[in-house]
């Protein structure tokens, strides 16, 4: 006896499953906030049902958690792929806006997941506990990443320990992002360039915008 119809549908490994979602999650939660996208919202527009997001997360805390971690990592590995250690002084503001320029202006979307994400936090005390922890994650490696460049000299090049000009360059990278849609946008990195020229002015002898 012949049979007819088409063959049952595969579904996919679930690893693939679970990427659409906190893909889609990560599109909706920029574009339309974290408190009005629903978990249903995700699922469509993953192309599956909500049944898939809860067994893959346990709530949307968990689902704004798994985002926090991944936009963590992604940002850690970026500054562990920048090639500005070993930089002579006089290049560096050079090499940062260099290093700097994939994040620039068109990164708009990443910051508004960013926005939601501590937004989320505030409402959420197993949120801020994460966000806490990722963003901590960021300022040590940056300053790391600052040791480095400046060999332990930090104070002695630029009039601000290590910790300082870290924090310096986050709050510029964050505030120009900020601001962007009300003051035009600036690239981060070519700020942070700017300021690092000036600092390091009394060193090298260079204009503040060389």
């Amino acid at each position: 006896m012949s049979t007819t119809g088409s063959a049952p549908t595969k579904r996919p490994p679930r690893a693939e499953v679970r990427e659409r979602l906190i893909e889609a999650a990560s599109r909706l939660f920029a574009r339309h906030g974290v408190h009005t996208t629903t978990l249903d919202d995700v699922a469509k527009a993953a192309g599956f049902s909500k049944g898939a997001v809860y067994s893959n997360f346990d709530s949307k805390a968990d689902l704004v958690v798994t985002l926090l971690r991944r936009e963590t990592d992604g940002a850690l590995r970026a500054l562990h792929e920048m090639r500005v250690p070993g930089t002579d002084l006089p290049d560096l503001p050079a090499a940062i806006r260099a290093a700097f320029a994939p994040y620039g202006p068109g990164t708009a979307d990443d910051f508004s997941l960013m926005s939601e994400l501590r937004s989320q936090a505030l409402a959420e005390p197993r949120v801020m506990e994460v966000f806490v922890e990722q963003r901590r994650a960021v300022l040590d490696t940056l300053r790391g990443l600052v040791d480095q460049v400046f060999q332990g000299r930090t104070p002695d090049a630029t009039g601000l320990s290590s910790d300082q000009l870290a924090r310096l360059l986050i709050t510029i990278s964050v505030g120009s992002a900020f601001d962007a849609p009300a003051t035009g946008d600036v690239a981060p990195g070519d700020l942070m360039g700017d300021v690092v020229a000036a600092l390091l002015r009394p060193v090298t002898g260079g204009s503040p915008a060389a």
